[in-house]
């Protein structure tokens, strides 16, 4: 049974995160915090990791993709829904079979995240993976609630990399090819991740996956001149920069990773020109994207 006092913070989560109930009762800690970027150093290596795939696309600032070209970034095209916990990440989507071939490298030699491994898959619609580097365990599953049960079952893929198989060299070369990241850098560049599908419930900010506005506000248009999904996450050790077009705008990402009660504790936002920085401790994360066209006032906002 769900401890009682878990209720309030799993409310907040289910508000701000749009996670499910019970997803967001088994994420948070006994301390009576939202828990979302409270994990193991596995976690946090797993996650900063996922930004890199993420944020990064091959065009005009980074022909061939940089050092992160694994494909991932087509993934912020899904509606994801993304359960943060202390040592697992759960992707909670309406297509599963669908997520699971972009991030889990394959026999042909197609590399989705680097070290991740396929350990087992449960019921129709949950795969389980681990990322043999870190340890980290990260699970995809189209289970409403972001829970599964059941027995191993033969997973649908054949061709999936299983736990057992090492890293290629090819692998090896990728993340040995990786900037280093420092432990507060990681929390931010996680901190992305952890995000995606964040909203505030009172209609101030929303990072919509970054491919759409929820809040459906005025003032952006694509007229062609610009690829809107081009995106370029680059830096190392404390300081990085996140360029990219269209949604969402540099203002919601800024207010998601910052504002009251969603935020990375300890983390804040400063306006540099027409850039954002979100500091914490002493690492930076520069946003460069699009500002809103209105922006509200509230605390831990811009």
């Amino acid at each position: 049974m769900p401890r009682s006092t878990d209720k309030a913070p799993a409310r907040t989560r289910m508000q701000f995160l749009s996670e499910p109930r019970q997803a967001a009762l088994a994420a948070v800690p006994r301390d009576g915090t939202l828990g979302v970027d409270t994990c193991s150093r596995e976690q946090r290596s797993l996650r900063a990791l996922l930004a890199l795939g993420l944020f990064n696309r091959a065009g005009r600032w980074q022909p061939h993709g940089g050092s992160a070209a694994w494909g991932l970034h087509t993934l912020v095209a899904y509606d994801i829904i993304v359960s943060a916990q202390f040592d697992q990440l759960v992707l909670i989507t309406d297509v599963p079979h669908n997520v699971a071939p972009y991030l889990l490298p394959r026999l042909d030699g197609v590399t989705g995240l680097p070290g991740l491994r396929l350990a087992e898959c449960r019921g129709a619609r949950t795969y389980l993976a681990r990322h043999q580097p870190s340890g980290a365990r990260l699970v995809i599953t189209g289970n409403r609630s972001g829970r599964w049960s059941g027995s191993p079952r033969r997973s649908p893929r054949w061709d999936f990399l299983s736990d057992d198989t090492p890293l290629s060299e090819a692998e090896h070369s990728q993340l040995e090819q990786g900037p280093e990241i420092s432990d507060e850098a990681a929390q931010l560049l996680g901190g992305l991740v952890c995000r995606l599908s964040a909203r505030d419930p009172h209609g101030r900010w929303a990072i919509g996956n970054w491919f759409s506005d929820p809040l459906d506000r005025p003032g952006w248009t694509n007229n062609g001149d610009v690829d809107r999904y081009e995106k370029q996450l680059s830096g190392s050790g404390h300081r990085w920069t996140l360029r990219w077009n269209g949604f969402p705008y540099s203002d919601d990402v800024a207010a998601s990773l910052t504002s009251a009660p969603v935020g990375i504790p300890g983390a804040v936002a400063h306006t540099v020109d027409d850039h954002i920085d979100v500091r914490l401790g002493l690492a930076v994360l520069r946003l460069s994207g699009l500002r809103a066209p209105f922006r509200h006032t509230a605390e831990g906002a811009l």
